[in-house]
C-alpha cells in the first residue's frame, strides 16, 4: 500500500511539473478586459472531481475566498487608473439539483450561484477621462478628473445560472457539460473603482473532465469560453476569454486528498466599442498552488472541507496576486 501511494504521489508530482512548465512557457504579451478583470475567477470553477457526478441529489457548495491583487494600470468606465491594488473577500454559494436520467445514460440537472462580496478595498493612484478622440489627430483626448477613486464596498455581486448540468461516467473517466450565464445584478458605477458587478452579461459554456483511477490518483480539468456582451453604460465590449482550471491529486483512504491546482486564461478577441478608447487590450494570466481536503460524516451525510491557494505566476493586462480558498461541499 505504501509503495502504491508513493508511486501515485510521484505521478502527481510529475504531472504538476509538466503543467508548470507549460504555464510558465505561455507568452507574457499574449492574447484586457475592462478594469483588468472579468466574470472568470480563478479557482471558482471547482477543484476535486470537477467532471464527476457520483449520484442524483441536491448539492451545496460554499466558497469563501480572499484575493490580494495588483495591476500597473487599467481602463474602467472611460477612465485610466494607475497602480491598482485590490483586497477582496467573496463568499459564493452554489446550489444544484441532479436527476438520474437513464434515457441519456447519465445525469441531468440545473444550478445557481450567488456571489456576495463581503468587502472589497481598491485603490488607484489617479484617473483620466478618455471621453472621445480628437477629430484632427484621431488620438484619445484626456482630461484629468480626480486623484484616487478607490475605497471600500460590499454586497451582492453578479448572480450566475447553470440552466443545464449534464454528466456521464465511463469507468475511470467522467464528463460534465455545464453552460453558465452571468447576469449584471451587482452594483455598478462607472465613476467608481469599487464596483460589485461587471454590468454586462456573459455566456460561458464549460466542459469538465475527471480521470480517477483505482489507486486514488485524480486529474481533473474544466475548460470554458466566455462570450461577453457590451457594458451599456461605459460602451465597452470586453473581448472573449478562454479559461482552463486543473487539479492533479491523490486521494488517501477515501477521506483525505492532497495535490496541486492551477489555471490559465487568455483573451482571444480584442476589446471593442466606443468606450475602449485606448485600444484593443489583450489579457492573459496563469497560476498554480497546493490543495488539500478532508471528508467527514455529518448527520448521515458526507461533508468535505477544502483549502487551496493559487499564486499567479504571470499576468498581462490583468489583476494578479494571490487567491486563498476555504470551501465546504455536501450532497443530500
Amino acid at each position: 500500500m505504501f509503495a502504491r501511494i508513493t508511486a501515485s504521489i510521484k505521478t502527481v508530482a510529475t504531472t504538476v511539473g509538466i503543467l508548470f512548465l507549460v504555464l510558465a512557457a505561455l507568452p507574457q504579451d499574449a492574447t484586457a478586459s475592462e478594469g483588468g478583470t472579468s466574470h472568470y475567477i480563478q479557482g471558482a470553477y471547482g477543484d476535486f472531481l470537477m467532471g464527476y457526478i457520483p449520484a442524483q441529489g441536491f448539492y451545496v457548495r460554499n466558497d469563501t475566498l480572499y484575493q490580494s491583487a495588483r495591476m500597473d494600470g487599467a481602463l474602467k468606465g472611460g477612465r485610466a487608473y494607475a497602480e491598482l491594488k485590490s483586497q477582496v473577500v467573496i463568499n459564493i454559494t452554489k446550489l444544484s439539483y441532479i436527476f438520474d436520467v437513464p434515457a441519456i445514460g447519465g445525469f441531468l440537472g440545473a444550478g445557481v450561484g450567488i456571489p456576495f462580496i463581503v468587502n472589497e478595498h481598491i485603490t488607484g493612484k489617479g484617473s483620466l477621462n478618455y471621453a472621445r478622440r480628437d477629430r484632427t489627430t484621431g488620438l484619445p483626448h484626456a482630461d484629468v478628473l480626480n486623484i484616487g477613486g478607490g475605497g471600500d464596498r460590499g454586497g451582492l455581486s453578479d448572480i450566475f445560472f447553470m440552466p443545464v448540468i449534464a454528466g456521464w461516467n465511463f469507468g475511470e473517466c467522467h464528463l460534465v457539460f455545464s453552460p453558465v450565464i452571468y447576469l449584471p445584478t451587482g452594483y455598478y458605477n462607472p465613476k467608481k473603482l469599487t464596483n460589485l458587478g461587471m454590468n454586462y452579461t456573459t455566456f460561458d459554456p464549460n466542459l469538465a473532465f475527471t480521470w480517477l483511477n483505482k489507486s486514488g490518483f485524480e486529474f481533473s480539468t474544466n475548460v470554458g469560453y466566455m462570450i461577453n456582451t457590451e457594458n451599456i453604460t461605459s460602451k465597452y465590449l470586453s473581448g472573449n476569454e478562454l479559461h482552463v482550471d486543473w487539479t492533479a491529486a491523490m486521494h488517501i483512504k477515501e477521506r483525505y486528498a492532497i495535490g496541486a491546482v492551477g489555471y490559465f486564461t487568455v483573451q482571444t478577441t480584442p476589446d471593442t466599442g466606443s468606450g475602449a478608447s485606448l485600444g484593443s487590450f489583450y489579457s492573459s494570466a496563469c497560476g498554480i498552488g497546493p490543495i488539500v481536503s478532508y471528508t467527514m460524516p455529518v448527520g448521515g451525510k458526507e461533508l468535505t472541507v477544502i483549502g487551496k491557494w493559487l499564486h499567479d505566476i504571470g499576468a498581462t493586462n490583468r489583476l494578479h496576486g494571490d487567491m486563498v480558498y476555504g470551501s465546504l461541499a455536501i450532497n443530500f
